[in-house]
């Protein structure tokens, strides 16, 4: 774990086809965002609108990197590690003997980013490290603004959250990935991360999204053999000597979380159900993604609020002996306020949506349901 300080320093759109009972056009209304709160308001903003906010975000999330950085000039994030890395890239140097507890850039931890990740980031090599910060955090949160826009304002009020304002702190991927898995143009991003990135899959229906998906995928994969040949078994070994990456559903209660199957036909469902089953770390920034979850702004507010109790119940809880202490009370707390909430609110609609044809195959051939609407 990086040396954190607030809020971390506490703790040590096409679809292939809709379902046959559900037009297409009802479908996307039924994903669109309840976010009238006057009558006459506009269901989805203009994307002119779309753009000012997605800037305005963009500006506000680097003045914050940029004056936290100064205000704190000890403080290191966690994308501090990528960017020497991809520093390292540029001066024929192993990024997975550069990064980690003995090497040249002191870390806690081995580098568990694959050469993909090191690979986007490059550029950002060539700056100085809080200009570096400052551009990946404006970056990636104005992407993230502009895709959570695109069905209404409600989803904004993803931006109160502990899961971003954690995220921009510390300058990690999830809003970056976040509006990787909402706009198709940006699925590639997810190879940064593979188990999100497998996890993003899980929600498109979108022929488009997996295209973009394989095709970067393996442009980046393919250079980064050229560019390193062994990194593959270095990354690896890495991730395999992680002891925090584990899967919600093998921590306690976290099966419970695939009840969300019954909704299946649903992307979001999918989506929750691809994040309890890949290894993750337990952190707060993660949690961005489960909000493509809400459709209306009570059900927005409702998980922004429970970010909150997720931080202050680790806060009570304070101190911890260990970081294996913390992390299982964080993805515990995370289940219990973040994760089972979100499927609750997905329970509670119905099993209809554009699900990809191989799985729609698969269900009319499992299901005895499926099979007589298909």
């Amino acid at each position: 774990m990086s040396r954190r300080t607030w809020p971390a320093q506490i703790v040590c759109e096409g679809c292939v086809r809709p379902a046959t009972s559900l037009s297409a056009a009802r479908y996307r209304q039924s994903l669109t965002v309840d976010t009238s709160t006057r009558p006459g308001a506009p269901a989805t903003p203009a994307r002119p609108a779309r753009f000012a906010i997605a800037l305005g975000v963009a500006i506000a999330a680097g003045v914050y990197v940029w004056a936290y950085a100064r205000a704190n000039p000890d403080f290191v994030s966690d994308f501090d590690q990528v960017w020497a890395a991809a520093r390292g890239l540029w001066t024929d140097r192993d990024p997975y003997k550069l990064v980690g507890p003995r090497g040249a850039f002191l870390w806690k931890w081995p580098l568990y980013y694959p050469l993909p990740a090191l690979l986007i980031a490059s550029p950002l090599g060539l700056m100085p490290v809080v200009a570096a910060r400052v551009t990946f955090a404006a970056t990636s949160a104005g992407l993230l603004a502009y895709a959570l826009s695109r069905d209404g304002y409600a989803r904004l009020l993803t931006l109160l959250s502990i899961s971003f304002v954690t995220a921009v702190e510390l300058v990690q991927w999830s809003p970056l990935l976040t509006a990787g898995m909402l706009l198709p143009s940006l699925a590639w991003t997810g190879v940064a991360k593979p188990n999100l990135g497998a996890a993003m899959a899980a929600y498109w229906s979108s022929r488009q999204a997996v295209i973009v998906l394989a095709i970067g995928s393996a442009a980046l994969i393919a250079i980064s053999f050229l560019v390193q040949p062994n990194w593959a078994e270095e990354w690896w070994a890495n991730v395999r000597s992680a002891p925090h990456f584990v899967a919600p559903i093998l921590r306690p209660g976290g099966v419970l979380l695939l009840v969300v199957l019954a909704k299946w036909r649903r992307p979001e469902a999918r989506l929750l159900a691809a994040l309890a089953c890949v290894p993750q770390t337990p952190t707060f920034y993660d949690h961005v993604f489960v909000f493509v979850v809400p459709r209306t702004t009570r059900e927005a507010l409702t998980l922004v609020v429970l970010t909150f109790a997720v931080y202050f119940a680790v806060a009570f809880a304070a101190p911890f002996t260990s970081f294996q202490q913390w992390g299982d009370f964080v993805a515990t707390a995370t289940t219990v306020f973040v994760y089972a909430p979100a499927v609750i609110m997905v329970l509670r609609r119905p099993n209809d949506g554009p699900a990809p044809r191989a799985l729609e195959w698969l269900a009319a051939r499992v299901l005895p349901a499926s099979r007589e609407r298909a």
